[in-house]
């Protein structure tokens, strides 16, 4: 296990609803409306995430494709992932794949989350960072 370095910062950034491809346009529209957001264009062929804007404040809400278990995931925004998934697990999550450059991690009740890198620079830069882990 790394250790933190001094100083990272982190933030709940996005709510990811996940749904089946032949549910997305649908749940796009859907999603949009049910928070009173714009609606957004309608998804190009293969597109994976619609932002659906203005409809949670401060949160983005994403509407991702996916081929198999719809349902609900945060991503937690980091300018150190390592740091942050070192962190996390530090709490109780474990680690259940890396992903280009970002972690998917479960809590300690088996629910997945994302770490991601920062999605939202300004808002992240308003944190206090974390303190170092201890040292063994």
């Amino acid at each position: 296990m790394t250790r933190s370095r001094d100083g990272h910062k982190s933030r709940l950034t996005a709510l990811v609803i996940d749904v089946l491809a032949e549910h997305y346009e649908e749940s796009v529209r859907f999603w949009a409306e049910a928070l009173g957001a714009e609606q957004p264009r309608k998804p190009r062929p293969g597109q994976r995430y619609t932002t659906i804007s203005g409809g949670a404040d401060g949160l983005t809400v994403l509407i991702q494709r996916v081929e198999r278990d719809p349902g609900v995931h945060l991503d937690i925004e980091t300018d150190s992932v390592p740091a942050e998934v070192d962190r996390l697990e530090a709490a109780g999550a474990r680690r259940k794949r890396k992903v280009k450059s970002w972690w998917v991690l479960e809590d300690p009740s088996g629910m997945a989350f994302c770490v991601v890198r920062p999605q939202n620079p300004r808002e992240l830069s308003k944190r206090r960072p974390w303190p170092p882990l201890a040292k063994d």
